[in-house]
């Protein structure tokens, strides 16, 4: 391990100014194992359904490895950030639109990228890029990240006056112009928080993936059908399906019919860390979030909602260990928990969020 130091980068307009804080970062490559057994272990999971086969069990630690967390200020970004660098040792690269505030949660980074919030696609990649930049300012080697996550994201509905009639709109003193402006900016969000981030982070990948990278992206069961009244997120989640299976294909590791996976080994040369990257995108149906608890109804029983820590666990599994990972270009769907019953109806308990390739 080389000594280096942590980064925060303060953004202010155009001007960019750089604050330093001692800490260690990993700068070294995973080697790269043989490409036949890999992909021969990687086949192991067409049709599997990702199940944590003991709560107990403690997972191996990687503390040679680096992983670049997108979105790591918010609470599903912040549990993989918790559980990737406090459980697995890993370092830890934050990137986010919100600081860090509390102690645990910056103690738990290694480096942090602030991003602007109302950043265009051209400018937060722009911004992200020379995030890595400055990392690697002063080091003889570029600091390569074994995972890249994009956690960030968020959700909004429709407003309600893209749905209604021209007559109903004057009633209320509504113009087809104002109504046009609040859709657009509904759009934009969506797109901002939900997409952008994906398509940046793999320009990343491009120049810092190290060998045997892991490209993990948040889509949503629900982008997999229609999302009538929210349109504007469910085309963002359905761009970034598309994007995973994209680049999952172009990938050594991708599936595909025959013509598929002969133009992706064209476009991999000159691209090495594509030849074993696993890029992968999962789907969750409801996470159990503040934000989320505040839409829910008198009906929703938390218990069946998805733990963050779940997915959390289920993505180290895949860093520590390649061969449990999907295909890479897969859309992996994540299950609720359900009760299992005991004895009387009075016993039971509640089991953990299950994972399964449903594209």
């Amino acid at each position: 391990m080389s000594s280096r130091v942590m980064i925060h980068l303060l953004q202010n307009n155009k001007t960019m100014t750089t604050r330093i804080l001692t800490r260690q970062i990993q700068t070294t490559t995973t080697k790269r194992p043989p490409s036949s057994s890999y992909q021969q272990q990687n086949r192991h999971f067409s049709n599997f359904s990702f199940i944590d086969e003991s709560s107990t069990k403690k997972q191996k630690t990687a503390s040679n490895k680096t992983a670049l967390i997108l979105g790591s200020s918010g609470i599903l970004g912040k549990t993989i950030v918790q559980h990737l660098s406090h459980d697995l040792q890993m370092t830890i690269i934050g990137a986010d639109v919100i600081d860090p505030v509390k102690k645990k949660d910056i103690d738990a980074l290694d480096a942090f990228i602030p991003l602007q919030h109302t950043s265009n696609a051209t400018e937060l990649t722009k911004s992200l890029s020379l995030g890595m930049r400055n990392i690697n300012d002063g080091k003889e080697k570029v600091v390569m990240v074994d995972a890249i996550i994009c956690a960030s994201g968020g959700w909004e509905g429709d407003p309600t006056s893209s749905y209604l009639p021209g007559r109903l709109l004057e009633e209320d003193g509504i113009t087809p112009e104002m109504a046009a402006e609040e859709w657009g900016k509904v759009l934009d969000k969506m797109l901002q928080m939900n997409l952008h981030p994906v398509l940046a982070a793999g320009n990343v990948a491009s120049t810092h993936m190290a060998n045997q990278g892991l490209f993990v992206a948040f889509g949503a069961t629900a982008a997999l059908m229609p999302t009538p009244g929210m349109a504007a997120y469910g085309a963002a989640k359905a761009a970034t399906h598309q994007y995973i299976q994209t680049l999952g294909a172009m990938t050594g590791l991708g599936i595909g019919h025959n013509k598929i996976r002969k133009d992706a080994k064209k476009f991999r040369r000159g691209k090495p860390y594509l030849d074993d990257m696993t890029a992968v995108a999962i789907l969750p149906t409801m996470l159990d979030t503040p934000t989320n608890r505040k839409f829910a109804t008198r009906k929703d029983d938390f218990n069946a909602w998805t733990k963050p820590i779940d997915i959390a666990e289920e993505i180290g599994k895949w860093v520590v260990e390649p061969y449990l990972r999907p295909s890479s270009g897969s859309l992996i769907k994540v299950y609720p928990p359900r009760f299992q019953p005991g004895d009387d109806d009075r016993d039971g308990e509640w089991s953990k969020s299950t994972f399964g390739q449903v594209r």
